[in-house]
């Protein structure tokens, strides 16, 4: 399962964001203002992906939610 969502032209800063909804977990990345949303069944997937996020936008670490 895996599903992934861009939303275009939000005014946020840059950040990667992870978070338990709906029985799956979502990572929220947003750069440049643009937010993009995958959803993963397990936590380690997610947060794999979340770390993979970080470093290209030069961030620190993933904010949790």
């Amino acid at each position: 399962w895996l599903i992934s969502l861009t939303v275009s032209k939000m005014s946020l800063g840059n950040s990667v964001e992870l978070f338990f909804i709906n029985d799956l977990w979502t990572v929220r990345v947003i750069e440049d203002g643009a937010a993009s949303i995958t959803t993963y069944p397990d936590e380690n997937a997610a947060t794999e992906f979340a770390e993979a996020e970080v470093r290209p936008l030069g961030l620190k670490a993933i904010i949790r939610l």
